[in-house]
Parts: structure tokens; sequence; C-alpha cells
């Protein structure tokens, strides 16, 4: 099992698209911390918790996934767009154990990734 886990290759594309991305550069650098330290944060909960889970053999393909910001800092899936269902799945699961400090969350704020899952034969 271990000889598996260490030949599949994961990779994950982490592009995060912010519904505030296009707002005037007026706004005051602690609004665009604020907004980078929840991005961060949120990108180390997705490093943490979507890997390729290696009891899935067949869990290959790209997912589209809209994330997006609760109040107590959990995490809230939106949208996971792809045509493996046990990716979908996973995805879902693991979403519900992210949770970041809620200091640093900014309810209603979506962030997007994109999940690649390739297996290394």
């Amino acid at each position: 099992m271990k000889a598996l886990a260490i030949s599949l290759l994961l990779m994950i594309s982490v592009m995060q698209v912010n519904a505030g991305v296009l707002t005037s550069d007026k706004r005051k650098p602690r609004e665009v911390n604020k907004e980078q330290t929840l991005k961060n944060a949120l990108d180390k909960q997705v490093s943490r918790h979507i890997y390729y889970p290696s009891q899935e053999e067949s869990m290959e393909g790209k997912a589209d996934v809209m994330l997006q910001m609760m109040p107590e800092g959990d995490v809230q899936v939106v949208l996971i767009q792809t045509a493996n269902p046990l990716m979908k799945k996973f995805i879902e699961r693991q979403a519900k154990k992210m949770k970041v400090d809620k200091q640093d969350a900014v309810a209603g704020q979506i962030f997007r990734y994109r999940i690649v899952f390739i297996a290394k034969n």
C-alpha cells in the first residue's frame, strides 16, 4: 500500500479567484492583507485535506471547486464540477474537515480551485 502511495503523483493546481479581485485599487492595505491572509489559510487547508487518496485506485481526473467561507471559519462547498463521481465525493468529504481561524474568515468570500489527480504508473 505504501508503494502504491509513493508511486502516485498528485498535482494540485491551485487557482484562486476572489470575488473582490476586480474591485477598486483604493482598498485599504489592511483589507488586502486580510484577504491575502484568508487565501493563505485556505490554501493550507486545501493542501492538507485534498490529496490523492491511495486507497482509491480509479481516482483520476480534474475538478473545479468553489469554496465559500462561513462566519465561524468553516468552509462550505458551493460547486464541484468533475466527471469522476468518486473524486466529487472525496472532495466533499474532505472539505467538511477544513476550518480557518474565524478571525481570518471573511464570511461569504468565494475561492476557486482546480484539483488534478493523476496516478503515476
